[in-house]
C-alpha cells in the first residue's frame, strides 16, 4: 500500500497510465532485484558446502565466451574500418564571438 489506499480505490482509476505503468515497472524491478540478491546469496551459502555446484549455477546465467584468435581479428578489422560518428574528426572550427566592452 504505496499510496496508503486500497486496490480498488477510485485513486487508481483515474491514476495517468504512463504513471501507473511506470510505477508498475519500478515495483517489478524491485522485486526481481530481490530476487537476484537472494539467489546469489544463496549460492555464496551453498558453494561451502558444494562448490562445483555453485560453480555451475552461477555460470548458468552468465555464460562463458569462447573466440579464436582469427574471429577476434575479424572483428578488430570490423570496428577499425567503421568508427562510430563521433571518432570521426571535422576540420570545422568554430567562429568565435568576439564581445565588446
Amino acid at each position: 500500500m504505496k499510496f496508503g489506499k486500497l486496490p480498488d480505490d477510485p485513486f487508481f482509476e483515474e491514476m495517468n497510465p504512463i504513471v501507473k505503468l511506470w510505477l508498475y515497472e519500478s515495483w517489478i524491478n524491485e522485486i526481481e532485484s530481490e530476487y537476484e540478491k537472494l539467489k546469489q546469496l544463496g549460492i555464496l551459502i551453498g558453494s561451502f558446502y558444494n562448490p562445483e555446484a555453485a560453480k555451475q549455477m552461477a555460470k548458468q546465467d552468465n555464460a562463458d565466451f569462447t573466440t579464436t584468435d582469427e574471429e577476434f581479428e575479424e572483428s578488430m578489422r570490423m570496428v577499425r574500418e567503421h568508427p562510430l560518428p563521433q571518432q570521426q574528426q571535422t576540420n570545422k572550427r568554430r567562429k568565435r564571438r568576439r564581445v565588446i566592452e
